[in-house]
């Protein structure tokens, strides 16, 4: 039951609060006439998160948000969008950090799914520059240590996690080609890293599969590799309104 409830506070009360906040501050400093400078330009089409997923209460774990964690709000969206995937199939996530949205992916995605996580370890040396700011998700002691408090009181979820240690831009993705239902993308968030992720997130996702990637409007670099990507190829990115994520639902045929 408590799992119910973080997933109705994620989606039906910090969510909406939490963008009518937003609005307020920005309308406060237009009105005042100074910028935020922090703020980023965003292009791409929004959508309600409700266009993305049929479900409506999505159960949250771990609701407590660390320093480099998606909002609760997106922890709610990304359990709901889990709780579709077909079963028997795969979920990948770029970027385990701390492991809480990887459990929160394998608590909702059916029995017979695997959740594969992909980090980077501190020692390894990377095809491409990572962005500034974001070492401290690499400079920790180990990755998903939420999901792994887990393991004695829910063996058969955390059973379902396989977690992977390399660099996302030379990791071997050839097993999984083509069976990912659904495809987190929050690794670094370098523009060359977001151009390389997002490769292997189309590579892997299955006809129906759905890709999400975090960080959109916060990060220059995902946003511009976001942006270009949709400006050169049409696929119909869309920003997920009131959040940093946006979604993209690979054609069936």
């Amino acid at each position: 039951m408590l799992a119910l409830y973080h997933g109705l506070y994620a989606t039906r009360i910090y969510l909406p609060f939490s963008t009518l906040s937003r609005q307020l501050r920005s309308f406060t400093r237009r009105a005042r006439g100074r910028k935020n400078l922090r703020a980023q330009t965003t292009r791409l089409p929004q959508v309600p998160w409700t266009r993305c997923t049929a479900t409506r209460l999505p159960r949250v774990w771990e609701p407590g948000k660390a320093n480099g964690n998606v909002r609760i709000s997106e922890l709610g969206i990304l359990s709901a969008l889990a709780a579709e995937c077909a079963d028997g199939t795969r979920l990948f996530e770029i970027g385990t950090f701390d492991g809480r949205t990887t459990l929160n992916l394998a608590m909702n995605c059916p029995a017979g799914c695997e959740v594969h996580t992909l980090d980077l370890p501190p020692d390894v040396e990377t095809r491409y520059a990572i962005a500034e700011g974001e070492r401290h998700m690499v400079e920790k002691t180990r990755s998903g240590v939420r999901y792994e408090s887990y393991r004695s009181t829910h063996p058969a979820v955390v059973g379902k996690i396989h977690q992977w240690l390399g660099d996302s831009a030379a990791f071997d993705y050839t097993p999984f080609v083509g069976t990912c239902s659904l495809f987190f993308v929050d690794g670094s968030h370098a523009y060359d890293y977001a151009l390389s992720d997002t490769r292997a997130a189309m590579l892997l996702a299955r006809p129906g599969g759905v890709i999400v990637w975090h960080d959109y409007g916060v990060w220059e670099g995902v946003t511009r590799a976001l942006e270009e990507l949709e400006e050169r190829e049409h696929l119909g990115l869309r920003h997920i309104s009131g959040t940093s994520l946006v979604y993209w639902k690979k054609p069936s045929a």
